[in-house]
């Protein structure tokens, strides 16, 4: 199937939908950006004629001479980045795909409707459809830019672990300082914590053996260089790049066993317990999405996997993890997939 002639929508940043939009037009092909103007950060300049940013005084007129021409769209998170993007989708006769974001899907929005398909990327969105009755929602492995991560092989105990937060919102969504408060109960003085953040967040460190390093990088391959474990035990994740990235790259992965993080770590010894309260997510109180709820790991089970890792071999774990990167996210496969899927919407 030729993607060139197919558009991704959504952000131009460094965030999470800023990363899946670069990756999914390198490993596909996808020949177009819809731009939506970043929320978080800043959106990252516009070089191409094919790309196309969608501000609010964005004129109709400008927007369908971009689209003409155009199969499809893909749209990551939501439908509506725009008033007419939709609209004017349908007249053209595009074919309209949804990558959504489980945690924010209120299966009760008329919207939805609009998709003609629903692509998950694992399978805890797809569960989540499904309940609210979508049932034209398959799921297919995200396309992953292997090519732009190191291959890691890890031998013996670890003995340097990382964290990368990203940025550290108002829920904490990636746990870091459950992190922080877990590793500081391990005593064991030659153990080191790499924890990398992208701006500046109040977090209390009482811990030499703690690097706190404050940087955007823009070369997401630096993020796994270095440490024997990646400790991300994240209470909610949609895709959960700082989850799967380290897995594929062939580092070890503390996370928690709570979906969809478990379904990246296939090893029971590497996922935390979630503690038995449930805590009610941003896009609870904010968008009364009542399935949005986060898991927070236990911490003493989060220090019972930090200290296992650190008296046992993981020359086995790093070498599945390597495995499953490059069997399930290899570009060959994830093209054909997608493809094979696509091509049915005719």
């Amino acid at each position: 199937m030729d993607f060139s002639k197919w558009a991704i929508v959504g952000f131009k940043d460094d965030t999470g939908i800023g990363r899946m939009a670069q990756d999914i037009q390198k490993v596909l092909g996808i020949g177009y950006h819809l731009v939506a103007p970043s929320e978080r950060m800043e959106t990252k300049p516009l070089h191409t004629e094919r790309e196309f940013l969608m501000s609010k005084d964005t004129e109709k007129i400008s927007l369908l001479n971009f689209m003409e021409g155009l199969k499809g769209i893909i749209c990551l998170e939501r439908l509506h980045w725009n008033a007419d993007l939709i609209p004017l989708a349908k007249d053209l006769g595009l074919k309209i795909v949804c990558v959504p974001m489980w945690e924010w899907f209120r299966g009760t929005d008329e919207s939805w409707k609009d998709a003609d398909l629903f692509v998950c990327p694992n399978k805890k969105a797809k569960e989540v459809l499904n309940t609210y009755g979508f049932y034209n929602a398959v799921q297919l492995s995200w396309p992953l830019d292997l090519d732009q991560l190191p291959e890691r092989k890890v031998n013996g105990p670890a003995r340097i672990f990382i964290h990368n937060a990203g940025l550290v919102d108002n829920d904490d969504r990636k746990e870091t300082r459950s992190v922080i408060k877990a590793f500081s109960r391990v005593r064991e003085p030659g153990l080191r914590l790499i924890l990398r953040i992208q701006k500046q967040a109040y977090l209390e460190i009482d811990d030499h053996r703690i690097d706190l390093r404050i940087e955007n990088l823009k070369d997401p391959a630096k993020l796994y260089r270095e440490g024997d474990v990646s400790i991300q035990p994240s209470s909610m994740e949609g895709l959960g790049f700082m989850v799967l990235e380290p897995v594929c790259c062939g580092l070890p992965v503390i996370t928690t066993d709570a979906a969809p993080m478990n379904e990246y770590v296939c090893q029971p010894e590497m996922r935390a317990k979630s503690r038995i309260l449930r805590k009610k997510s941003f896009a609870y109180r904010s968008a009364k999405i009542s399935h949005a709820l986060l898991h927070p790991p236990s911490i003493k089970s989060l220090v019972s996997k930090i200290e296992w890792c650190a008296k046992n071999d993981l020359d086995e774990i790093s070498s599945s993890n390597r495995h499953l990167g490059i069997t399930e996210y290899n570009r060959g496969k994830l093209i054909s997939s997608w493809s094979k899927t696509l091509a049915q919407l005719g």
